[in-house]
């Protein structure tokens, strides 16, 4: 099966990026405005984000398909989680994520991942990107961090005009790839619904990237750094 790989996509925000170094960070500066002063690395924040995500997961929906007051009640978890009264935190709280989300100056790539990527390019393989984050933000920063040069393909979300609750963002990047044969592209990602499942629809082959076993998954490749996925490649 793996043999015959043709082309490869990997999803940006949690799977390129170290996500939880960027979100305990945006979280630190949110609760210094709100008057505390938190270390990035205390556990309170991703103890908060955690319970977050488990809540968000129960509730069964995408989370940019809440309203802002629904997400507000999500975000509330982890001020809790800190410690951090909510006053001014609605005006905080979108304030800190555009901010970083514009920017990226906390991302950075969860380590092996230049390595991997360098690999899969050697092979002659195509690489490409799917994601929610803007033309500017994933080029700036892959720039920034060495990897732009080896991607072939990017499937942008603000450029297609679908998300990736959105079957027909999948069948874009399968396009891009010039092949009838789905099974020869993997897709990986870090999020069970929307990079899973969704690349199941269309018949590519995905591979769960969870670094923090969040997951208990069966009948699906499960990889907790991502140099693992070079095996399935050789």
């Amino acid at each position: 099966m793996t043999k015959d790989i043709v082309g490869v996509y990997f999803d940006f925000f949690g799977t390129l990026i170290d996500s939880r170094y960027t979100l305990t960070n945006i979280w630190s500066r949110i609760a210094k405005r709100l008057g505390v002063e938190i270390s990035y690395d205390d556990p309170r924040i991703w103890e908060g984000i955690r319970i977050q995500e488990e809540e968000n997961t129960r509730l069964g929906k995408f989370f940019f398909d809440f309203t802002k007051e629904e997400r507000f009640r999500l975000y509330t978890y982890v001020l809790d989680a800190m410690g951090v009264e909510r006053e001014g935190a609605e005006k905080a709280i979108p304030e800190e994520f555009e901010r970083e989300f514009s920017i990226g100056t906390t991302f950075r790539l969860y380590p092996g991942c230049r390595e991997t990527l360098e690999h899969i390019h050697d092979k002659d393989i195509k690489i490409g990107l799917i994601t929610h984050a803007s033309s500017k933000l994933c080029k700036t920063t892959m720039k920034r961090l060495g990897i732009l040069g080896l991607f072939d393909f990017f499937i942008l979300s603000e450029s297609v005009g679908y998300n990736k609750s959105q079957i027909e963002i999948y069948e874009i990047a399968l396009s891009k790839m010039n092949t009838e044969s789905p099974e020869k592209i993997m897709h990986i990602g870090d999020d069970l619904l929307l990079d899973v499942q969704m690349a199941q629809k269309v018949g590519m082959i995905p591979i769960l990237f969870d670094p923090l076993e969040k997951y208990a998954v069966e009948n699906i490749i499960t990889i907790k750094e991502l140099p693992e996925i070079l095996i399935f490649l050789q």
